[in-house]
């Protein structure tokens, strides 16, 4: 499967107002369902320039796209298919390396799974 991402800044700002948020001491991620009938997640990202320079931004981005990509193989494990995901990066980011922030992201996406 492949990843699909938001683009457009109207389902951000939905997102935003009615999403359920999960939290983690370095990303939130909104989850919202999807007004698309596809059956296939969406992604969203929102890293600020308060995180760093786009170098720095771009190499979180990527990180984060790989990690889901990864995720995406076991689908059913980690996500809900009709559901959007935005994920918003706090500072700490920076600080985390690919393999803590990786089971940070299947935590929190197995864990909101389950509820």
């Amino acid at each position: 499967m492949t990843l699909i991402t938001i683009k457009k800044r109207s389902e951000f700002i939905r997102s935003n107002k009615f999403s359920k948020k999960i939290y983690s001491p370095i990303f939130i991620i909104q989850r919202l369902e999807s007004t698309k009938n596809d059956n296939i997640p969406h992604f969203g990202f929102t890293i600020t320039k308060k995180i760093g320079s786009a170098i720095v931004r771009n190499k979180i981005k990527r990180r984060l796209k790989s990690i889901i990509r990864e995720l995406l193989k076991y689908r059913d494990k980690y996500f809900d298919l009709s559901f959007n995901y935005i994920l918003i990066c706090k500072r700490e980011i920076v600080k985390v390396s690919y393999d803590d922030l990786e089971n940070e992201l299947m935590d929190k996406f197995k864990s909101n799974r389950a509820s």
